[in-house]
């Protein structure tokens, strides 16, 4: 990119302008900004961007703080006029004052910036600052033909070279691509001295200091032609290419004419052969440089002598010898053979006389009367005398997979001099093994062919299905000699081409750029040898950009992916995806798909945490973390819900609105404990089991494109001894305990259930038995404790009883041999039975026996 001249954006905008109004609360106000301005810079060209375009003022924030935050232009860059390789994103009011900043052109004629101003404190709202390249052109206004007498230097000028750009000022330089034939460039210098040059600019053009100079050849003529091929070129305008015609004029006397005027190479011929008399060995054609009509005006050869070894015949037909002639336009179409007539001799000739004949009579010319006699000498070589040659210099035959390719001489051609193409014969040594040689005539496969074969692609090569290259090993022989070996490489292409490529390629939030490696994109023919595929890009995308070293490029291949070159990036802050078309393009085969280019969001989310129903659970970094995005940024990044879970919600957590449903929230919110998510006690699947449920946010910041992440989780029953990934802020009541029902069966306590609002419903009922229930137990065993205590009392004080004494103490070591008992009542015996106290009946406990308890020393019953 040229910087080398530097050019103020002119503005071009409504009259709509808004004036500085000072709101309350904002602290600065904008004097000159245009909510959607337009600037026009030549294309490729840098171009200063002035206060008069961004003026900010605040009466208490100098220009050195007011701060503007750029976007990534679309074509070009912002950049300081210091260092204007380097791009930049923030400048002050005070750069802008001084001049520094300047935006230079890249790519795409329309587009610019969007920006915003700061005081450190208040943010302006976004502004497009919308920017259109206009190209530069070059237009040639005169281009007069350049008349020069032989053997002078006439002064090349603006009425032969006229060019102009659309933008005053501009320099045009011209190059020389091709530079004369019968002539020279040269500059006059301060001291009239000349030198030779192959560049000149349009000043040195105007000044008349550009010289054409003719150099007299050695032979006579009438008219020349010549010309010259410049390139017109002025940065950054597209180069423009022009030819300067030049004629030299000049009227030879008749005694000056020779045979120097014409070609008269004479014909080396074969014994026996037939060969054309073309217009590369006779041609007269100068004759007609003086004719200014030369529609109706030929050259004319008039026989006087037949050759006497051979035959002249004009399309196919002998002259005939009362009026033997023929045209130059005959020679030059071809017509005209001499049919030696495979005598011993080596030498024939013919003469004859030229000179210009019209179709309307006379010729009004200085040379109308000019007659040229000459001999046109014949050299005839013995058969056989000389070995034939491969002239072939590209050796390598490429054929499609499966298919058949004709052999040109291109592949294969040979020079004898003394033997035609039909006597010429290549003998296959060593076939191909990756196909056949075939006669097209016939399609036999043949091993030997000629060149006159060749000569009319009568051979062709089969291909088979594989990809292997081959070769074919030949001689070539005219009977008498024989070549050395020689061998056509066969190249096989491939008509399939497959393509490898990763569903899509994520971009972390906030990089620069990501590489494409052959891991993501790969095409391949799957031959033994690999080909360099071609990628050209059919669809741009809209918000991202596929780059070669780090330049955007519509088109890339395979060895630049493999060499670590081509990488992606987004250049809008629009989208979290794009797409872009590609066709991949072997040598032979193409394939066209689509790549997916995803933002990755720069986030930590927790994966797949298991979080109770019933519960309300804290949405902090342990769930949701875009520290690394808002570290990044500078900025606190925001999540937008795109898509809500089905069995949680986001509510406000503590403060005013605890309780009501949020869709968006910030990085702030969350390490400040006001997000919560609510899971519903929704039973679904199998009970008691584990449902999965996720979250999509659309994750955003300030300066980089918008990423979708997904929080997954699983939600099951709340276990009040579980240990769980997240801080429950509420969690589900005590489950009920199971009340009494008169047919002994268990009743389940009933579940919490969800009302229509979201928030979990507890049944009162539930709540007043499990308090009740524990009470009445109680109530019920001490009830029974005290009617077995007064039974007991009441049996001990009425009842008939015998006197029972202590037993005689043993002694020491010995046991007892007897025990008394006191005697009973028949009458009151009554079998015992094992109940258990609980379901015990108050008036079966009266014909209960109870065991005395054992008696102390001095102790007895009464």
């Amino acid at each position: 990119m040229s910087t080398a001249t530097r050019r103020t954006i002119s503005l071009a905008s409504d009259s709509r302008r808004r004036r500085g109004i000072k709101q309350k609360g904002v602290g600065m106000h904008y004097s000159r900004l245009i909510p959607s301005a337009q600037g026009i810079v030549l294309a490729g060209e840098e171009a200063d961007i002035t206060s008069s375009m961004l003026n900010t003022e605040d009466a208490d924030t100098p220009a050195e703080e007011l701060v503007y935050h750029v976007e990534v232009p679309t074509n070009g860059i912002v950049a300081l006029k210091e260092a204007p390789e380097e791009s930049i994103l923030n400048f002050t009011q005070a750069n802008v004052n001084k001049g520094e900043v300047i935006f230079i052109h890249e790519g795409e004629e329309s587009g610019g910036f969007g920006f915003t101003v700061t005081d450190g404190e208040h943010t302006s709202p976004l502004y497009q600052f919308v920017i259109t390249a206009r190209p530069l052109t070059i237009t040639m206004v005169t281009q007069e033909e350049l008349m020069v007498f032989p053997g002078t230097r006439q002064p090349i000028t603006s009425a032969n070279l006229g060019a102009v750009t659309n933008e005053d000022g501009n320099e045009i330089s011209y190059s020389l691509i091709r530079p004369p034939r019968l002539g020279r460039l040269i500059l006059a210098n301060d001291r009239n001295q000349y030198e030779e040059i192959t560049r000149f600019s349009q000043t040195q053009l105007e000044s008349g200091a550009v010289y054409y100079e003719h150099q007299i050849p050695e032979e006579p003529f009438w008219v020349v032609r010549d010309s010259i091929e410049l390139t017109l070129s002025s940065q950054p305008a597209p180069d423009v290419r022009h030819i300067l015609p030049i004629t030299i004029s000049y009227y030879a006397a008749h005694n000056n004419i020779s045979s120097q005027l014409w070609k008269n190479k004479g014909l080396e011929i074969v014994q026996g052969q037939r060969k054309t008399i073309d217009n590369s060995i006779l041609d007269a054609s100068n004759l007609l440089a003086s004719i200014h009509e030369a529609e109706d005006v030929d050259v004319v050869f008039e026989i006087k002598r037949f050759p006497g070894h051979g035959h002249l015949t004009l399309g196919g037909q002998d002259l005939p010898r009362n009026a033997p002639s023929f045209m130059q336009d005959d020679v030059n179409q071809g017509k005209l053979e001499y049919l030696h007539d495979d005598s011993g001799a080596s030498f024939d000739s013919i003469s004859f006389r030229a000179r210009l004949k019209s179709e309307g009579g006379g010729v009004a010319s200085p040379a109308e009367s000019v007659v040229l006699e000459e001999i046109f000498n014949i050299s005839i070589k013995q058969r056989g005398s000389d070995p034939p040659e491969l002239v072939t210099t590209d050796m390598l035959l490429e054929v499609l997979q499966g298919s058949m390719t004709i052999l040109t001489k291109k592949h294969l051609n040979t020079q004898d001099e003394d033997s035609p193409p039909d006597e010429v014969h290549f003998k296959v040594t060593k076939a191909p093994r990756n196909g056949r040689l075939v006669d097209l005539l016939t399609m036999d496969p043949i091993s030997e062919f000629t060149q006159e074969m060749v000569n009319h692609e009568q051979v062709g090569f089969y291909s088979d299905d594989s990809l292997a290259d081959g070769f074919m090993e030949f001689i070539v022989s005219d009977g008498e000699h024989q070549t050395e070996p020689h061998t056509l490489h066969i190249g096989v292409l491939a008509r399939t081409l497959f393509l490898d490529k990763a569903p899509e390629i994520k971009v972390k939030q906030g990089d620069d750029e990501t590489l494409v490696t052959e891991e993501m994109l790969r095409a391949t023919t799957r031959g033994p040898a690999e080909e360099d595929i071609l990628y050209k890009i059919t669809s741009v995308p809209k918000y991202a950009a596929v780059m070669v070293d780090r330049q955007p490029t519509s088109a890339f291949t395979q060895k630049q992916i493999k060499e670590g070159r081509v990488s992606v990036r987004f250049v809008k802050s629009t989208s979290p995806r794009d797409s872009v078309a590609f066709m991949a393009r072997s040598r032979a085969a193409n394939v066209s798909s689509v790549l997916n280019i995803t933002v990755q969001p720069l986030a930590n989310i927790a994966q797949d945490p298991l979080l109770p129903k019933g519960t309300l659970v804290q949405l902090d970094r342990k769930l949701l973390d875009a520290s690394p995005l808002e570290n990044k940024t500078r900025t606190s990044p925001t999540f937008t819900v795109i898509q809500q879970p089905r069995g949680a919600r986001f509510v406000r957590s503590g403060g005013p609105g605890a309780g009501q449903p949020v869709d968006t929230f910030s990085q702030r919110d969350l390490d400040e404990g006001r997000v919560a998510m609510e899971i519903l006690n929704r039973s679904s699947g199998s009970r008691g089991g584990t449902t999965k449920d996720e979250a999509r946010f659309l994750l955003k910041a300030h300066g980089v494109p918008p990423a979708e992440c997904v929080l997954s989780f699983k939600t099951g029953p709340y276990n009040a001894s579980g240990v769980y990934p997240a801080t429950l802020l509420r969690i589900p009541p005590t489950p009920p305990s199971p009340h009494w029902k008169g047919n002994l069966d268990w009743e389940d306590a009933p579940t919490t259930a969800s009302s229509g609002s979201g928030k979990p419903y507890v049944s009162r009922r539930s709540n007043f038995w499990s308090i009740l229930i524990p009470i009445l137990v109680i109530l019920l065993l001490v009830l029974l404790a005290a009617i077995l205590a007064y039974y007991l009392i009441r049996k001990n004080k009425t009842g008939k009883h015998d006197v029972q004494t202590a037993a005689s103490k043993p002694k020491n070591g010995e046991v007892a041999s007897t025990e008394t008992f006191r005697k009973t009542d028949p009458a009151n015996n009554i079998p015992m039975s094992n109940m258990d106290s609980k379901d015990a009946d108050p008036e079966l406990l009266q014909h209960c026996r109870t065991t005395n308890p054992a008696l102390k020393k001095n102790q007895y019953w009464v």
